[in-house]
């Protein structure tokens, strides 16, 4: 199994992206949103996006918010960096439905989902890993240097009444 290499994180909120082709650890925290991670292992060059919707609306003057706009700007940036579309690999995190709403017809987790899918057919790229869906968000660390990602799930939280009850960081009082 590969190990990370470079020691050095770089946190990526929503909204955000980065593409390199220096060693970097890129990490984020994922619930609903989505990360797609893009690598050209000859070249070297890594990118990861962060988006919280998946269609980019007009009057918001953040595209990077948003799967489709999101997708495409990382994409460029990847290919201007040095990558080849041919030679870059893709994986998909996130999308989790993390608020159970009962009786909901709006599930923006599977439409950010929907929208790395609609992406990744329309530009012919190699998707080699997908975890996404489920109901526990995700913490997502990738390894430019090593092309290594590693995703683990985040403890799911219950709702309480009593706030002073809940111990975020599971740390005994």
């Amino acid at each position: 199994m590969a190990e990370f290499i470079c020691n050095e994180i770089t946190y990526l909120l929503p909204g955000e992206l980065i593409v390199t082709s220096e060693p970097m650890k890129i990490s984020t925290v994922l619930g609903s949103c989505v990360s797609v991670c893009m690598y050209d292992r000859e070249m070297k060059i890594g990118g990861m996006n962060h988006y919280m919707m998946p269609f980019y609306k007009k009057e918001d003057d953040l595209p990077l918010k948003y799967g489709d706009t999101s997708l495409r700007i990382l994409l460029n940036k990847m290919i201007q960096a040095g990558a080849r579309k041919n030679r870059i690999f893709v994986r998909i995190y996130g999308g989790a439905s993390v608020l159970r709403i009962e009786n909901s017809t709006i599930n923006v987790a599977e439409k950010n989902i929907g929208a790395a899918y609609d992406f990744v057919k329309e530009h012919n790229l190699v998707v080699n890993s997908v975890e996404v869906g489920g109901h526990k968000g995700r913490k997502v660390v990738f390894d430019t240097l090593a092309g290594v990602i590693s995703c683990s799930f985040l403890r799911e939280i219950k709702s309480a009444t009593n706030w002073n009850s809940i111990n975020l960081l599971g740390i005994e009082s």
